[in-house]
């Protein structure tokens, strides 16, 4: 990008040095042009407020928490399981919902969403793992719940590993305009 900039300004540059003694003097005071902000296409604009609606559910979603188990093995295991529906049911919405942005009006914001939705997928499918090898199995054993924190534990290392590619990719600069128009990204 910045070569492309670099080439840009030095094309603009030489383009001026070659015109300047074709130049004739203007009598008058120079006037600053009012500064305006250009707006974003209506489509970057629906693309971002529904690209940070994703967002905005996942923040909101992320409450969900396992917490102790009861002491009953009947109780624990379907206080799990639920644990675990919640947290598929919000991962399966957030990738429908990002594999709908695509194409995006923009084709550089494509790879942003592949980068994004191709571990939350594999972090939903250790996920549904879990809860089918705890919906599958007659009681909570020992051997069912280290089975079950094995996918789990998989899961949260591949969503950190979506994290670790979201802070290294980037949305193109008109992106980032349309940011500042979109309601869902205001919050």
């Amino acid at each position: 990008m910045r070569y492309k900039v670099s080439v840009k300004r030095f094309a603009v540059i030489a383009l001026v040095l070659a015109t300047a003694g074709c130049a004739t003097p203007v009598a008058g005071r120079p006037v600053a042009a009012p500064v305006t902000v250009q707006a974003s296409s209506p489509e970057v604009v629906r693309w971002m407020n529904n690209f940070c609606g994703v967002a905005n559910y996942m923040i909101a979603s992320g409450g969900v928490q396992f917490d102790q188990p009861p002491p009953d093995p009947a109780a624990a295991k379907k206080a799990i399981s639920d644990a675990l529906g919640r947290v598929v049911d919000v991962l399966n919405v957030a990738v429908h919902d990002l594999e709908e942005l695509t194409p995006a009006p923009v084709a550089a914001a494509d790879a942003s969403i592949e980068v994004i939705v191709e571990p939350l997928s594999k972090a939903r499918d250790k996920f549904v793992s879990a809860k089918s090898t705890v919906d599958g199995a007659p009681e909570m054993t020992t051997d069912v719940f280290s089975s079950v924190m094995q996918n789990m534990t998989e899961a949260v290392s591949v969503m950190n590993e979506a994290v670790e590619k979201m802070s290294v990719v980037s949305l193109p600069d008109e992106f980032a305009t349309a940011a500042a128009q979109a309601e869902n990204c205001k919050k």
